[in-house]
């Protein structure tokens, strides 16, 4: 009789779909869940013929026994020697460990070359079949910090004086390679790499800084956590926030995160004190925060811990205030003056809303009176730095006076070399400070008293004179970022050029200039790499 098996009565479609079917009558579940139209299990039995492969099953192959190995026959002093050799040929398959020497030779010296040579034979077949683990692999962190560091110092080349060991960006190899602080030395490598990354539009370089910000952080936090009241901080811990932010604004993590490492400064700055930062690194930092920190306040309308007349007089009597300086004490003290209207919120809240009632004008009209007289007093010792299309000058230590020296750059020079984007940033600062005066002094409707010529503008006579002279000033300063964002658009000055470009688009008089303005910042966060920078201040 033939052999039979019962096959499954699954319906058509769970076949043709290999799917377990449950063969409920007319719908099976599988179906019923799918939403397909069920052809039902089948009726009756399934028959099929098993005959040939139960009758002719078919044979496994057996493996062939793999030849013994025949070890010749030795005389009964050499057979222990064998004996060892043999076990060890097996194990050395299964061994990654270099055999030792005095296990293969044995104790028998009549057949000591022979053993030896075998012995030899079998540690070399050892060593080509497997790669021992290396146990020490230099690291290549330190080459690719230099890399890095050297791209970054390359493209950020600012003011070229005579001693270059004064500038932050030139010091920053050797600040790196000395740094004892560990936070320190983090945050060059995350925000050197974040800047290349930005240039070079590399996603994984950018991912890969992140993480180093991240540990440069919590080292930074670490370190303030155990300084108390009464300690100083070091120069190193000067470096960090500033470092920090410079990173936060080529990637941009979030809008605040610039200003509140621009915050933490100054107030380490605020620890250390105004009679410690008078010379060395700190002085240098000092100079180069007072202006970041200026910008800050003047924008969210909030008075600096530097507008002091401690913090604007003790650390400068080593070293004395250059033009760059005395521009910025003019815009620390802005933001005091606003105060006196009795208006709080950002610069754009405060010339969108009224003076309140009872406010003392008359206070307000002589503080301004007294800063645009100030800015008048600057423009006429330095002439040179207020066109609107700069040039590169050398100039003596203060910026006041051009210098004709054939060779500024050698040690024994007295000149400085001023490149056209400093000094393009110093004219568009100085537009945009008499820009926001201007409109303060329309606001309490005051007469402007300052007697500047205006050079490269044309006022339109139906225009009131106060909207036409600040129209004059928002004119001044596009002219000049878009002639610094075509000839230099990576570097400092560029960076710092975000300021009065974000005074046009918050304060200026005419809806053209502030659309041009507006876009400027977009595309400058966009495809300049400084997109940390302007979100935060194109919302302000």
């Amino acid at each position: 009789m033939r052999a039979k098996a019962q096959r499954s009565r699954a319906c058509n479609q769970c076949r043709e779909r290999r799917v377990k079917c449950d063969e409920t009558p007319e719908f099976c579940q599988q179906c019923r869940r799918l939403g397909l139209k069920c052809s039902g299990p089948i009726q009756g039995s399934v028959i099929i013929d098993m005959t040939d492969k139960v009758a002719k099953p078919r044979q496994r192959r057996k493996r062939e026994p793999k030849p013994k190995v025949e070890i010749p026959e030795k005389s009964a002093a050499e057979q222990p020697t064998q004996v060892k050799l043999a076990r060890i040929e097996t194990e050395s398959r299964y061994s990654l460990s270099i055999l030792p020497l005095n296990l293969i030779l044995g104790g028998h010296s009549a057949h000591l070359g022979a053993c030896q040579q075998e012995g030899d034979d079998m540690i070399e077949a050892v060593r080509m079949h497997y790669r021992l683990p290396m146990l020490y692999q230099p690291s290549q962190a330190d080459a690719f910090d230099r890399a890095f560091i050297s791209h970054y110092v390359e493209l950020n080349r600012g003011v070229r004086t005579h001693n270059t060991e004064t500038q932050v960006v030139a010091a920053l190899p050797g600040l790196h390679t000395k740094a004892t602080n560990q936070a320190l030395k983090l945050s060059v490598r995350a925000a050197t790499m974040a800047f290349y990354a930005q240039v070079h539009q590399n996603t994984s370089i950018l991912a890969d800084s992140h993480r180093w910000y991240t540990k440069s952080l919590n080292c930074q936090r670490l370190a303030l956590s155990r300084l108390n009241k009464n300690s100083i901080p070091d120069e190193e811990e000067l470096f960090v926030p500033i470092i920090l932010g410079l990173y936060e604004v080529y990637a941009g993590t979030s809008p605040a995160s610039v200003f509140q490492h621009l915050t933490a400064s100054t107030r380490i700055f605020q620890m250390r004190g105004p009679k410690n930062c008078s010379s060395g690194p700190a002085h240098i930092l000092l100079r180069a925060i007072r202006i970041s920190d200026g910008h800050k306040a003047v924008i969210f309308n909030q008075p600096s811990i530097l507008s002091s007349s401690e913090w604007m007089t003790i650390p400068f009597s080593t070293y004395p205030k250059n033009a760059h300086q005395h521009l910025a004490d003019i815009l620390l003290k802005i933001p005091a003056c606003i105060a006196l209207s009795g208006i709080n919120g950002s610069l754009g809240g405060v010339f969108a809303q009224p003076i309140p009632r009872g406010t003392d004008l008359t206070l307000i009209g002589i503080r301004s009176t007294q800063l645009l007289r100030d800015l008048d007093d600057w423009a006429e010792k330095h002439p040179h730095l207020c066109a609107s299309i700069p040039v590169a000058q050398n100039l003596n230590w203060d910026m006041r006076h051009s210098v004709r020296d054939p060779n500024p750059a050698t040690p024994t020079s007295p000149a400085s070399v001023l490149p056209d984007s400093l000094v393009a940033l110093t004219a568009a600062t100085y537009n945009a400070l008499r820009l926001i005066l201007t409109l303060l002094h329309n606001k309490v409707s005051l007469p402007i008293p300052s007697t500047h010529k205006l050079t490269n503008t044309q006022v339109d006579p139906s225009i009131p004179n106060a909207i036409a002279t600040a129209t004059s000033y928002s004119k001044a300063i596009l002219e000049i970022v878009t002639c610094l964002e075509l000839v230099h658009p990576i570097g400092f000055d560029f960076m710092r050029s975000v300021f009065p470009l974000v005074v046009v688009a918050v304060l200026g008089p005419r809806i053209e200039e502030q659309e041009v303005a507006r876009e400027m910042l977009v595309r400058w966060g966009k495809n300049r790499g400084l997109g940390g920078l302007c979100d935060k201040w194109t919302n302000s």
